[in-house]
């Protein structure tokens, strides 16, 4: 297996304005790997990197940080260091209008256009139509000579009708208050600023439907907008897809704190303590940006930009999924929607295998970080006869997980299928995700010794 190292650019390595000429980044954490595919930052130069695109539009010249090739034992994978890189920083860039619409949908004297409802009665707000539009915008800008194919969950109906006038005036608004920033985050800021026309265009393109040839992005710009309205747990998640296999996903957890210590009362004590006192950047650790490549072995996890103030890709670490394989020791997620999962059922299967502890229930694909670095072990989800599984609702998540040292599949056992379009056709039953095959192969036996009596 070819694999070269994450190297750190010149341009990235220079100190934060505050700190001392000496200071240092540490290396990421290396785990007990024994392949190593990316390395911790060094300042080396290497022929690859001076050779890298020079069209690529993310700031001035530089060396790619990500480099991983995967594909398998033997080699000849490809080199996905600027699909990765662009790919974390316009989701670093997506969180930041998130947490800024979020903010004012929790304070709605200062405005945020507040929550619509779609057709299928779901919600949806302005950072749903707004990151979707930046991250098109974004990708298109970066990647200009190729044909940019995305797969996403908006649409711009509602946005173009005359009752979607006022709603689309916030969503101008959140996109331009963000794109300006573009350069915070290593992108580039359009020349001026951008139009309603522009803004909707910019959602259109997100029309691809898949399929199990070619090259797609797959986003859900909010994914769990019931959480992200109620002020709780959402995630942007952006996957890239090439000939059915998802080769790389990144995760935007914008209320997901960095350590594990704050889960239980985080959000709670953070929302009351930030009325008190407003936090000053950097100091609650609140949210974090995940990603991984398939087949480099590894995740690795980022502080928010807007949290920390700037992207230092020395604040990544990797992270691993738990070693815990008691079924007594474990924690299992579930969605906290009913309506599109069988909480009873769930509840009966914990029980059959051993589990003991109450079910973490979590919004969004949340659950899927949860699991990569080692907070839960177990993630069950089992659908309602008639609902299907989208794909921009799994493909970020699943790679992230494997890549951490995870097991994910259908529950029978079966790899979960990124190249039928849209949806996940052909999937048996649900999905099951844990942190290893021990107890992935307890769950997915129990599911076949109680499906026949469940009323799903």
């Amino acid at each position: 297996m070819g694999c070269s190292s994450l190297r750190l650019p010149a341009w990235a390595a220079a100190a934060p304005p505050s700190a001392p000429s000496d200071w240092r980044g540490r290396r990421p954490h290396r785990g007990l790997l024994a392949r190593r595919c990316c390395s911790a930052p060094s300042s080396t130069p290497s022929a690859a990197a001076a050779a890298a695109p020079s069209h690529l539009r993310v700031g001035r010249e530089h060396e790619w940080v990500w480099d991983c090739r995967g594909g398998g034992i033997g080699g000849g994978g490809r080199d996905y260091a600027r699909e990765m890189e662009v790919a974390v920083r316009v989701v670093q860039a997506a969180c930041t209008l998130c947490q800024r619409v979020q903010g004012s949908l929790l304070h709605p004297a200062s405005g945020a256009g507040g929550v619509h409802s779609k057709l299928d009665r779901s919600p949806v707000t302005v950072a749903d139509w707004g990151v979707q539009a930046i991250v098109s915008w974004l990708l298109s800008d970066c990647f200009q000579d190729e044909n940019i194919s995305i797969v996403a969950e908006e649409d711009d109906e509602t946005l173009s009708s005359r009752d979607g006038a006022a709603f689309l005036e916030y969503v101008v608004d959140a996109v331009n208050g963000c794109l300006i920033e573009a350069p915070r985050y290593g992108l580039r800021s359009p020349e001026k600023e951008l139009k309603a026309h522009d803004i909707l265009q910019a959602i259109r393109r997100c029309n691809s439907t898949g399929g199990p040839e070619g090259r797609f992005w797959v986003l859900d710009p909010v994914d769990g907008t019931l959480g992200f309205v109620r002020g709780d747990q959402y995630a942007v998640a952006l996957a890239l897809i090439e000939d059915g296999e998802v080769v790389l996903g990144v995760l935007g957890c914008p209320n997901y704190p960095m350590k594990k210590e704050w889960l239980n009362y985080h959000q709670r004590y953070y929302r009351l303590m930030s009325k008190v006192s407003p936090p000053t950047s950097g100091s609650w650790h609140k949210g974090c940006v995940m990603y991984a490549h398939r087949g480099c072995g590894q995740t690795w996890m980022q502080p928010l930009v807007h949290d920390v103030g700037k992207l230092d890709w020395r604040n990544s670490r990797e992270v691993r999924v738990s070693t815990v394989s008691d079924p007594v020791s474990a924690t299992f997620c579930e969605p906290v929607e009913k309506a599109n999962s069988s909480h009873s059922f769930t509840a009966g299967l914990a029980h059959s295998v051993g589990l003991r502890k109450q079910p973490l229930r979590v919004y969004s694909m949340v659950k899927y970080a949860a699991i990569a670095r080692g907070d839960a072990e177990i993630f069950m989800k089992f659908a309602r006869a008639g609902y299907k599984e989208k794909i921009w609702d799994h493909a970020a998540g699943v790679v992230i997980i494997q890549e951490a040292g995870g097991v994910i599949t259908d529950a029978g056992g079966r790899p979960l299928d990124f190249s039928r379009g849209v949806f996940l056709e052909g999937l048996d039953r649900g999905i099951v995700a844990c942190s290893g095959p021990l107890l992935h192969h307890r769950i997915v036996d129990a599911v076949d010794a109680s499906w026949n009596s469940s009323t799903l």
